[in-house]
């Protein structure tokens, strides 16, 4: 009897069904009732987001954290709506884009686009474009909402042809918390070497920038001791910078920016390489490199580091290589002006900058050599926000790469002391070019060098 039993108990859990509740169910849910559940919840979340986006851009205008002892918005949402510091900056972001963006913010509302996809839209859209993109994304999901935008600026419309120096870079890391920390301090140091909180993009770029410098701050050779090859078509002046054999398409703004102050190899396509040259002599750059002090002349950034020869007249303009040209910029500084972020006039004894909104404040630096500023004729096509691909100009030091193929040239961005501070943008007008392709006939190889440029024309 005792092992009939205890058969039929093996037997009968054996049987059971392992799917079966805890406990009893009086009614079994049909699948349509639960996929209704689901979809009837993301329209509430939808709608939600919708709020919370208008509720976030009132709390920024009345400083809502100021009475709770809070010290910005961010610090608000980490504590009170329990978002972490990268989430609360998005969210952030997003509020502030859909202010003045009615039919996006009314798409999110009535559950037409998810937060994720319009959080994505409002990278590009304007109120005049934002129409289009929202028919554009109609259907699709995050990834194909996320490629949908990759390849744009804001003003875009979707159907523009797609622009591969538009795409940013998502890197991620896991870092201990020593480094972690390590981080954070030297976000902090840089912050205040610049004057004002670096975005994350140039964030990287200054810290490799510190790393691939190489030169001590006090060395004024004028000569790099590393080099970044970048080629430039010189048919299109499109530009593409090597990264570990891979060959990354840069903005316009960058090329220029790198041809400021490079040294030419010429093109690749002949026997036997041609002649290099350097834009600026080593010994104007030592002196102009002592002369600024060895550090940024833009009023309010003091970053002694990644540091650039610029010239004040365009080199395009009629500028010349004389030290009452030139000026040492950083990296930073130096991009936003062939952006048209910062307005540079004057020479090398008397400097202004003007930055948006600033027409009447310009600074004015005894010693602080300027550029007069984007001109018609610097001609910088398709202008915009770069993340990672910006940096690659950045003519810090990597060992110069042969470049792409014998049809392409290169410009090799050479780095080297802080004297030549690299990756000058010459200031050749740049066309937006045919396609992203490295294989331009007629290229010409140049090594944009920090300290010494070496720029070649083709044969």
């Amino acid at each position: 009897m005792l092992c009939e039993g205890i058969e039929a108990a093996v037997v009968e859990v054996e049987a059971a069904p392992t799917w079966a509740p805890d406990g009893p169910q009086e009614t079994q849910l049909d699948w349509r009732a639960v996929d209704r559940a689901l979809r009837a919840i993301r329209r509430s979340r939808a709608a939600l987001d919708a709020e919370e986006m208008h509720w976030l851009r009132e709390a920024e205008v009345l400083q809502i954290w100021r009475p709770f002892g809070m010290v910005s918005a961010l610090d608000y949402l980490e504590r009170a709506l329990g978002y972490a510091p990268r989430t609360a900056q998005d969210r952030l972001r997003v509020a502030r884009a859909l202010g003045p963006l009615p039919r996006l913010t009314a798409a999110l509302s009535s559950d037409e686009l998810a937060f994720s996809a319009v959080r994505e839209l409002t990278r590009v859209a304007t109120p005049a474009t934002e129409a289009a993109w929202i028919t554009a994304a109609a259907g699709k999901n995050l990834r194909q909402v996320e490629e949908l935008v990759a390849d744009h600026r804001p003003g875009d419309r979707p159907d523009d042809p797609p622009d591969p120096t538009a795409r940013t870079h998502v890197v991620r890391f896991e870092l201990a918390a020593e480094t972690f920390a390590l981080l954070r301090q030297a976000r902090t140091v840089l912050d205040d070497e610049h004057g004002t909180n670096l975005s994350d993009d140039e964030l990287v770029a200054a810290l490799c920038s510190a790393v691939l410098d190489g030169a001590s701050p006090t060395e004024t050779t004028g000569r790099a001791r590393y080099q970044i090859a970048v080629t430039v078509c010189q048919r299109c002046r499109r530009g593409w910078q090597e990264g570990a054999g891979a060959q990354i398409a840069i903005e316009p703004e960058v090329v220029d920016r790198v041809l400021c102050d490079a040294q030419h190899i010429g093109s690749i396509d002949g026997a036997a390489p041609e002649r290099a040259y350097q834009d600026i002599p080593p010994s104007i750059a030592r002196f102009v490199w002592r002369r600024d002090g060895g550090r940024c002349r833009v009023p309010g950034c003091r970053s002694s580091r990644g540091l650039e020869l610029h010239h004040l007249v365009h080199r395009a303009d009629g500028g010349s290589h004389d030290a009452l040209n030139l000026a040492i910029l950083c990296s930073a500084c130096h991009l936003a002006h062939h952006r048209g972020a910062l307005t540079m006039t004057g020479t090398a004894d008397h400097l202004e900058v003007r930055r948006p909104g600033q027409a009447n404040s310009a600074a004015r630096f005894a010693n602080s050599p300027i550029h007069p500023g984007p001109r018609a004729t610097d001609a910088h096509v398709g202008v915009g926000a770069g993340d990672a691909a910006t940096s690659a100009a950045r003519i810090a030091d990597l060992p110069i790469h042969p470049g792409p193929r014998a049809t392409g040239a290169h410009v090799g961005v050479g780095a080297g002391d802080a004297a030549t501070s690299a990756a000058r943008i010459a200031d050749l007008p740049i066309h937006p070019g045919p396609s992203a392709t490295g294989a331009h006939v007629g290229c010409d190889q140049a090594m944009l060098v920090r300290k010494e440029r070496k720029v070649r024309s083709p044969s």
